[in-house]
């Protein structure tokens, strides 16, 4: 959950980023997409861990499935890679994991100014 902000006394129950924006995030292309669905079979995580290669092992044997090496060393990878995201997320001013981290000025300037405009065509058309 993200932090609220300093000084907020609200009562009203935190929400995650995801069930704020709702279904508006798209994510970027992926093709390990099965490595991702293995992922979300193994775990992504064991409560505060990531999965072990312990518990990869379990899962294949339990589904049949028979990774290589190279596809379970990722899987836990993967599972490293969401347990970090998950903590850093829970800072309100987080970027999205997908977004580059050296975006310039310049870049953040004209995607603000091609969301305002969107928006203000969003807006005439329903009027």
């Amino acid at each position: 959950m993200p932090e609220k902000p300093e000084g907020d006394k609200s009562k009203e129950p935190e929400k995650s980023r995801r069930e704020t924006l709702g279904d508006t995030i798209e994510m970027p292309p992926c093709d390990g997409g099965y490595l991702v669905g293995y992922l979300f079979e193994v775990g992504p995580t064991m409560g505060e861990s990531p999965v072990t290669h312990t518990e990869i092992e379990s899962w294949q044997r339990n589904t049949g499935i028979e990774l290589n090496s190279w596809e379970a060393r990722t899987v836990r990878s993967l599972s490293i890679a969401y347990m970090n995201e998950s903590h850093k997320a829970t800072k309100r001013d987080c970027p999205a994991p997908y977004a580059p981290a050296d975006m310039s000025q310049d870049s953040r300037d004209a995607v603000a100014l091609g969301i305002k405009n969107m928006m203000q065509s969003y807006m005439m058309a329903a009027k």
